[in-house]
């Protein structure tokens, strides 16, 4: 359909106030804001309302801002960080892969679909999101928990899993069989591909960028960084790869430079809206009809996509010998659809590759799964206990907690301190000066080695776990100290305090206390803002630099240290 000028000016107009009603209405339920863009796309689609029709120019924004989601999540991607817990990423994630994709993909071979469009539908999903439930978890507070780390280390495989999964589809899409060695094929191009621009970037890329950074021009840092992202996805384009997976590759090698952060920041706006025309143009595709005719279809992928997901998420977790708890809480935490499942069948649907009436009801359930993500991970402790009661399913003893309680065997009175992060640390080494014994506990082994080479004695654990608690002398402790800075992990790890011993003072190190009124209403827990130290330290200085009396100046930090303690550190 050819638009004039008008016409296009009063398209933009409606689509821009849709999609800003929409991230505002999604923002006030608390729902993901891509579910908002797909609903805008719905009501604005043929199927509805017909105000806006799928055109080239819409396709061509949504194609450019799938790029730059993928080059963000490239950015993300840390190859350090992948190399360091590549065991956990490659078990957990090809478990979690085969387990859930295998029984779908048999159930839909035996519904009469082929093979290679159930193994792709089924592999699809198998994901979940990453941005809802790294964002979610974060703000929970459990990205360093056991669950945690395990959902994401299945969500980065899975991340890993999507370039092999874009290399199918690239094939399908220019005809061709998607036999086993056309898709290898490709990959080992993929794979040459990022070879070839991580070689060139580290002299090339880095060199423009970091000139282009020295010049202070804000503007043309975007630019160029625009520029590296569409230069990636047409190179990989021209060479016969997905334009996507050229631009994920780019964020990759670009990933490790002294830029990561800078892009990230500069470049987010462009994805947010841009990537949000992509969901756009998936819901214009929702056909209400086929919906409506089949939705026994919706209902079956949804209970596929929660409940029977949650199960097999949780059966694939415990094969790696995670505790019966632990893996209910993560198989909960991924029990929904995810970007990658949206963007694969976005690409299905736009080329026409598997019938749409298998597609479209998928879709819906994709969605749907999505809008109770939130309600999942945010209640997914709960559900996990009430599960892993049944039977004869425990919570064995961690490996590390005997390693913990060896170090702790000879502690009386003794300070557990909970993290191992720079206040942690320091509070360590002045406990060690004053001969005052104690033990740190960190769930991230790069700060646990970190600290020991320091010489702290940080043992590796989960201080949110009772059991980890306990091999740290709990029982026989003088005091324990809490230093996180969100106030939703300190309360977790306070309530496991007290729950074993109700008269244990615990001091709780946090940035925002204001968030943290529901630390307040516990027994014999002190709150110590983290920039009381900070500013009163440089009140100190500044005191003293203005030629004041040190006895006076002492005299005054005390006075407003008494009042800020007064007050609960909200306010100075």
């Amino acid at each position: 359909m050819a638009w004039n000028p008008q016409d296009l000016l009063g398209t933009t107009l409606i689509l821009l106030a849709a999609c800003s009603l929409s991230v505002v209405a999604t923002a006030a339920f608390r729902v993901p804001a891509l579910l908002g863009y797909l609903a805008v796309g719905a009501l604005l689609g043929p199927s509805v309302s017909g105000v806006i029709a799928p055109g080239e120019a819409l396709t061509f924004i949504s194609e450019l801002g799938v790029a730059l989601l993928l080059f963000m999540v490239g950015l993300e991607f840390s190859l350090g960080h992948f190399w360091l817990t590549r065991k956990t990423v490659l078990a957990s994630g090809s478990l979690q892969m085969v387990v859930v994709a295998a029984p779908l993909t048999l159930v839909l071979i035996g519904l009469g679909q082929p093979a290679q469009s159930a193994a792709l539908l089924g592999a699809a999903a198998a994901m979940s999101s990453t941005a809802l439930v790294s964002r979610q978890l974060a703000d929970q507070g459990e990205l360093t928990t056991r669950h945690g780390r395990s959902a994401i280390a299945v969500l980065v495989f899975q991340d890993l899993a999507s370039v092999p999964l874009l290399a199918l589809l690239a094939i399908w899409a220019r005809g061709e069989s998607p036999k086993i060695e056309h898709v290898l094929l490709e990959v080992f191009g993929v794979l040459l591909l990022f070879a070839a621009a991580a070689l060139a970037s580290r002299r090339l890329l880095h060199g423009l960028l970091g000139w282009v950074a020295r010049q202070g021009h804000e503007e043309s840092f975007v630019l160029v960084s625009l520029c590296v992202v569409v230069a990636a996805a047409a190179a990989a384009h021209a060479v016969g790869v997905s334009a996507a997976l050229g631009a994920f590759l780019a964020g990759m090698v670009l990933g490790e430079s002294d830029f990561r952060h800078h892009m990230e920041s500069h470049l987010k706006p462009f994805r947010d809206v841009l990537s949000g025309l992509f969901f756009v143009t998936i819901g214009l595709q929702l056909d209400t009809a086929q919906i409506v005719a089949a939705p026994l279809a919706v209902l079956g992928w949804l209970l596929a996509l929660v409940p029977l997901k949650m199960g097999l998420n949780f059966l694939a977790l415990r094969a790696t010998r995670l505790s019966a708890l632990d893996a209910w809480r993560a198989g909960i935490v991924l029990g929904h659809g995810g970007e990658f499942a949206l963007l694969l069948l976005g690409m299905v649907m736009q080329q026409h590759l598997i019938a749409a009436t298998m597609v479209q009801p998928m879709l819906v359930a994709l969605v749907l799964s999505m809008g109770l993500a939130p309600l999942l991970i945010r209640h997914h402790d709960r559900w996990a206990r009430a599960f892993s009661r049944s039977g004869a399913l425990g919570q064995p003893p961690q490996a590390e907690e005997g390693e913990v309680a060896e170090r702790a065997r000879s502690l009386r009175d003794h300070v557990i301190i909970c993290g191992a992060d720079d206040v942690g640390l320091l509070l360590s080494r002045t406990l060690r000066l004053a001969g005052i014994p104690h033990l740190l506990l960190e769930s991230d082994r790069q700060r646990v080695e970190a600290g020991r080479a320091m010489g702290a004695p940080v043992s590796y654990g989960d201080a949110s776990r009772l059991d980890t608690l306990a091999a740290a002398g709990l029982a026989h402790a003088r005091l324990v100290v809490l230093t996180f800075a969100r106030p939703q992990t300190a309360l977790r790890i306070a309530q496991a305090v007290l729950d074993r011993r109700l008269s244990l003072s615990v001091v709780v190190a946090t940035e925002r206390v204001t968030d943290a009124q529901l630390l307040r209403n516990l027994p014999n827990v002190r709150l110590y803002p983290l920039y009381l130290a900070a500013g009163l330290g440089l009140a100190e200085q500044v005191l003293l630099m203005l030629g004041i009396n040190a006895d006076q100046v002492d005299h005054r930090i005390e006075e407003l240290r008494q009042a800020l303690s007064q007050s609960g550190g909200d306010r100075p």
